[in-house]
C-alpha cells in the first residue's frame, strides 16, 4: 500500500492524503477516522453501486444514506447536483457530514460540485473506480458540471480530505475505459517527467502488473499532487495539466452531440497530438518529437469523423482558460517540458487539427 500526502497552502483548511493499494475500499473505516462526522454520504452510479456500493457499505456506519444516478457524462449537469443536495437533505445531513464519492470522475466532478455547496462546503472522500479518476479528477479538488455545451462551466475547487485508490477496482474496466485513462497518465509524463513518459509508453497498458500499475499510478498521483501543492487555484504551474485539454474538451463536447460520444481520455489524447502538432509548428517542439508523441498517444485515440473545423474553433473559444479575448494555451517544448500562457493563431490551429485529422 502507498501513501502521498498532498500538502496544501496553509489558506486550505486540510491536506489531502491519497492511499493507493489492492482492495482499500473495504478498509475505508480503519483507514479514516469516520466518527468525527454526524453522517456519512454516498454518491454512486448505477453502473459503479452495482459493482461496489455493498462492498463500500460494509466498511461504513450501519444506516448509512446514499444515491444512485444513472451513468454517464450526460448526467454531469445542474439536475444532478440538486438531486444530490435534496437527498442529503432529506436524509439529515448537517455541515458536519462526509460526502463520499465512489465512482469515475463524473461522480467525483458532480459529487464534489455538490458536497462543496451543500451547508457552505462539507468534507469529501473520493474513491475513484476508473484508472481516468484515479489520476486525474479524483485529485486536485476540482468540482463542477457542464452547461450550455461547455465543459465544467461551472464549478469549485475544494480539496477533498483523502482520496482512496483501490486497484482492484480495474480488474472490472472495460478495456476501451482502460486505455482512456492512461492519456491522462501519459500527459503526466509529458509535461513533467521524462523517464515516467519512457516508462509508461514501454509497454501497451494492459500489459502492465498489477504491482507496476501501482507503482505507475503513484508515480501519476505524485506528479499531479506536487503541481496542484504549488499552485491550488490554477494561477501558474497548475495551467500544466491542461495540455491536451483545449482542443480535447472541445472535441469531447462536440463528440456528445453524436450517437457515439468519445470518453474524457479519448478526446485529451486527440488533443494531445493537436497541441503537439501546434507545438511543432510554432517552434516549440522538434519533429523528432512529435513524431514520438504521435507514434505513442494515436491508439488511444477514438476517431471523431466529419468534425467542421470552424465548430471546433468555437468551441475552444468558449474555454474558460481565457485571459480576456485570448485561450491561455499548454503547449510542449519538449518530451518532460510543457510551458503555459501561450497564445496560438486560428490558422495554426486549422493546420494542426486538418493535418492529424487527415
Amino acid at each position: 500500500m502507498k501513501q502521498i500526502t498532498l500538502k496544501l497552502p496553509k489558506s486550505t483548511i486540510h491536506d489531502c492524503r491519497i492511499v493507493i493499494g489492492d482492495h482499500v475500499m473495504e478498509k475505508t473505516n480503519r483507514l479514516l477516522d469516520l466518527k468525527k462526522y454526524s453522517s456519512v454520504f454516498v454518491v454512486t452510479d448505477e453502473h459503479i453501486g452495482s459493482l461496489f456500493l455493498k462492498t463500500l457499505l460494509s466498511a461504513l456506519p450501519k444506516g448509512t444514506a446514499f444515491i444512485i444516478l444513472p451513468t454517464g457524462e450526460k448526467e454531469k449537469h445542474l439536475n444532478s447536483v440538486e438531486k444530490i443536495i435534496t437527498a442529503m437533505h432529506k436524509a439529515g445531513c448537517d455541515r458536519h457530514a462526509l460526502v463520499i464519492n465512489l465512482g469515475g470522475g463524473v461522480i467525483t466532478d458532480i459529487g464534489g460540485f455538490a458536497a462543496s455547496i451543500f451547508m457552505r462546503g462539507v468534507d469529501v472522500l473520493n474513491i475513484p473506480t476508473t484508472l481516468l479518476s484515479m489520476t486525474d479528477a479524483a485529485i486536485g479538488g476540482k468540482n463542477g458540471v457542464n452547461f450550455s455545451g461547455v465543459k465544467n462551466l461551472i464549478g469549485t475547487i475544494r480539496q477533498p480530505i483523502g482520496v482512496l485508490i483501490d486497484i482492484a477496482c480495474l480488474t472490472t474496466l472495460p478495456k476501451r475505459e482502460f486505455l482512456s485513462g492512461f492519456a491522462e497518465i501519459i500527459k503526466h509524463g509529458l509535461i513533467k517527467d521524462e523517464s515516467f513518459f519512457r516508462l509508461v509508453v514501454s509497454k501497451k497498458p494492459d500489459q502492465f502488473s498489477t504491482s507496476e500499475l501501482v507503482k505507475i499510478i503513484s508515480r501519476s498521483c505524485e506528479i499531479k499532487a506536487a503541481i496542484v501543492a504549488s499552485d491550488e487555484r490554477e494561477q501558474s504551474e497548475r495551467k500544466l495539466l491542461n495540455f491536451g485539454h483545449t482542443v480535447g474538451h472541445a472535441v469531447e463536447a462536440l463528440s456528445l452531440e453524436t450517437k457515439k460520444p468519445m470518453l474524457h481520455g479519448e478526446a485529451v489524447a486527440v488533443g494531445m497530438i493537436v497541441e503537439s502538432k501546434i507545438s511543432q509548428l510554432i517552434g516549440l517542439l522538434t519533429e523528432k518529437d512529435f513524431d514520438i508523441v504521435m507514434e505513442k498517444v494515436l491508439p488511444l485515440t477514438h476517431a471523431i469523423k466529419n468534425v467542421d473545423v470552424e465548430l471546433l474553433l468555437n468551441k475552444i473559444q468558449s474555454d474558460k482558460k481565457k485571459h480576456g479575448k485570448q485561450v491561455q494555451w499548454t503547449l510542449l517544448e519538449s518530451i518532460g517540458h510543457a510551458v503555459i500562457n501561450q497564445t496560438v493563431d486560428d490558422d495554426i490551429i486549422k493546420k494542426a487539427y486538418e493535418n492529424i485529422s487527415h
